[in-house]
């Protein structure tokens, strides 16, 4: 019985010390990267020509995942997108659940827009989307990073 409680006090111990070598071995293999993407925050000053400034909408681009979220009015959404040039096919859009009655008519045109995209023109400081007969759907404002 002495041997028995024995044994097993030193295998205890001796396998502690294995999974802490264990455990920093994998820490040092799994060394956290920070990632560069290039992400671009637009806060959207006009949705169909209609001043939505005091709405705080918001788009972010993620060329390196081809994504757009961002802030409807009420709920924060999702979706990928594609591109050729100037031209641009964003897919459908998942968003949050949120309901606010104040803001559902906002929400279902600033979606109905986004779906009608088909150019983005991206400068330094500003960015215009349009449908396909050139008419800006949404204009924004870059936000410094």
């Amino acid at each position: 019985m002495k041997y028995l409680i024995l044994t097993l006090f030193f295998l205890t111990f001796a396998n502690t010390n294995t999974c802490k070598q264990k455990s920093q071995q994998i820490a040092e293999k799994e060394e956290v990267k920070p990632q560069a993407t290039q992400k671009n925050k637009f806060f959207i000053n006009f949705l169909n020509g209609k001043n939505v400034s005091e709405e705080k909408l918001h788009i972010t681009i993620d060329e390196e995942r081809s994504s757009i979220s961002g802030y409807s009015g009420c709920n924060t959404f999702s979706c990928k997108y594609t591109t050729e040039k100037d031209s641009i096919s964003i897919g459908f859009a998942m968003a949050s659940k949120m309901h606010c009655p104040k803001k559902v008519a906002l929400e279902q045109e600033f979606f109905k827009t986004l779906s009608e995209v088909k150019v983005k023109i991206a400068k330094k400081d500003s960015l215009l989307l349009k449908n396909n007969k050139g008419t800006v759907l949404f204009i924004g404002i870059k936000t410094p990073q």
